[in-house]
């Protein structure tokens, strides 16, 4: 059941990148998927087997949705966010598209806690906040320089 619940999450957050109305060119939001996944990956590594700041449940469903949500519903949350940021203008729209890509992202985190595939040791919910918020910044950060080196490298639309 528990793979089922964070399959449709990551159902979700696809859907939702696939609704943003404008999208950064198809380079660009390759060039961040692999860079997010790269990020995400040594977070999840460094802060559970090296600071041992929380416990990785590693029974076959659990460790199954560990991958879900790392690998797609986190990567596709942050792929939303950069593409609906920096497609958009308006200044309500990309505190929209800010207060998703934050709040998804921390409500995707309690639901590992709480499904029992994370277990916390020393992590707590300022550290959560901190690491998404952080994460959020890297990515729009790398959009804005990837985008820029799209449009000089003439790969924009």
């Amino acid at each position: 059941m528990i793979v089922v619940y964070f399959v449709v999450m990551a159902w979700i957050s696809i859907h939702i990148l696939l609704s943003v109305p404008r999208r950064l060119p198809l380079a660009v939001n390759l060039l961040l998927f692999l860079a997010i996944e790269v990020v995400l990956t040594n977070k999840l590594s460094y802060v559970a087997f090296t600071l041992g700041l929380f416990q990785i449940n590693t029974d076959a469903p659990h460790f199954i949705a560990l991958i879900l949500h790392n690998d797609f519903t986190i990567t596709f949350i942050l792929l939303a966010l950069v593409n609906g940021f920096w497609t958009t203008d308006r200044f309500r729209a990309r505190v929209v598209f800010v207060i998703y890509g934050i709040g998804a992202q921390l409500l995707t985190a309690y639901a590992l806690r709480i499904s029992d595939v994370l277990t916390d040791i020393r992590w707590s919910i300022l550290m959560e906040v901190i690491t998404v918020i952080g994460l959020s910044v890297y990515t729009l950060l790398l959009g804005w320089v990837f985008q820029a080196m799209a449009s000089k490298e003439g790969w924009v639309r």
